[in-house]
């Protein structure tokens, strides 16, 4: 029986690898090395030296680049909510050319790579977003000492010529005809977007559990928020009715039956409040089913990039909200705004009405809407006068959420 290899200090084996484990300034060195025991040696002697520079303030760029991309995706799961974007960004840089080391990335990489997304037709902004993550990444890298210096920290964003997308709010005739047009089930839905303010990720994450039934509100975890506060909104009585009874259809909800069975069965709920067809929470397919229904409904601009997209149902919310008189601070409560300037932000750039109320205010002008334009308080005020019993109003109907 052959004897048994002795290990040189800070190596040790499992099965037929050879492992490091050691610590170097206060931190516990863990790293697989090969199954070859020259090489094991030859890269434990190599970890040590770099671990030895680190002592001294030697440290270089000859870091692996999946490392401290795993170690960059781990620290973005636990810190922000945008983490996903993170790594599909570092993804596609990787997708240009391999990667091995960090010493690998400087400015000629970038350039080639802004070169080879723009012929693909990438604007020049995703392209941007996509080296900025890659900025990002090899700063954490300096700051936890992985790396010496980020060599592409003063590489300059690429000029964008094209416009910055403007997100408009929904007119009341729009908000009555997206009802007209949309399925039964996807009605609650919309109705939420514009009686809440809520947003996407709020909502299809939005569970029964979140709702307080009693008091009429739904809660906002932390969690899932933009700026991880949580809120609660009051909840109008039509809206109420509307959850009340989708938690009574939810106790009968069943998975249902497909090519894909197992993903069914995983992702089936009873719990969330707005569910796919299939019983499964709504996620990147609710986008979808915005724009077939804003399509349907003749809504103009209703497209990716366009100036009409699902959030543009809570600037509708913020925009209907204050021109009927709702206090600026309460709806900036009700949104989560940091602060009030966000609000009346978002207010100010979604309609021309705001510019016209401010000339308006002039002792010695009037800036009257288009005569083709009935205003939002208008509209608001004939939807409460009295009808006959066979009459019901599209403002009713949107009320509702039965258009």
């Amino acid at each position: 029986m052959s004897r048994q290899r002795k290990l040189p200090s800070g190596m040790w084996k499992r099965g037929n690898t050879y492992y490091a484990r050691f610590r170097a300034n206060g931190r516990l060195v863990r790293e697989r090395l090969s199954t070859d025991y020259r090489a094991a040696c030859q890269m434990l002697n190599d970890l040590r030296a770099r671990a030895d520079k680190a002592d001294f303030g030697m440290i270089d760029n000859d870091y692996p680049w999946a490392k401290l991309r795993d170690e960059f995706i781990a620290w973005a799961k636990q810190s922000l909510r945008c983490w996903i974007e993170y790594e599909r960004d570092i993804r596609s840089f990787e997708k240009f050319a391999p990667i091995q080391s960090v010493r690998e990335v400087d400015e000629q990489r970038v350039i080639a790579f802004r070169r080879w997304r723009l012929d693909q037709g990438v604007s020049p902004r995703t392209v941007n977003r996509e080296v900025s993550t890659v900025k990002n990444m090899l700063n954490r890298g300096v700051q936890w000492r992985r790396i010496h210096s980020n060599a592409i920290a003063k590489a300059r964003p690429l000029a964008n010529d094209s416009p910055r997308k403007v997100r408009r709010s929904l007119t009341l005739e729009e908000v009555e005809q997206l009802f007209e047009a949309s399925d039964e089930r996807l009605k609650p839905v919309w109705r939420m977007f514009m009686c809440t303010g809520i947003r996407h990720d709020e909502l299809v994450t939005l569970t029964f559990s979140d709702i307080d039934f009693e008091r009429k509100i739904v809660a906002i975890r932390a969690s899932v928020s933009k700026n991880k506060k949580g809120r609660e909104i009051p909840l109008d009585d039509n809206m109420l009715e509307m959850l009340t009874s989708l938690k009574e259809e939810a106790r009968h909800r069943q998975p249902a039956r497909g090519l894909h069975q197992e993903s069914l069965d995983k992702n089936f709920s009873r719990d969330h409040v707005f569910v796919t067809r299939a019983n499964t929470p709504l996620h990147n397919n609710l986008l979808r089913s915005f724009y077939r229904t804003c399509r349907k409904a003749g809504i103009e601009d209703a497209r990716y990039r366009g100036s009409v997209d699902i959030h543009s149902l809570c600037v509708t919310f913020t925009t209907l909200a204050l021109e009927n008189g709702a206090p600026p601070k309460a709806v900036q409560a009700i949104l989560g705004h940091s602060t009030l300037a966000l609000t009346m932000g978002v207010y100010a750039r979604a309609t021309d009405r705001a510019m016209r109320a401010a000339v308006s205010a002039l002792p010695f002008a009037t800036a009257s809407q288009p005569d083709h334009v009935i205003s939002m308080q208008s509209a608001h005020n004939m939807s409460t006068k009295p009808k006959l019993a066979t009459e019901t109003s599209g403002a009713e109907r949107v009320k509702k959420g039965t258009a």
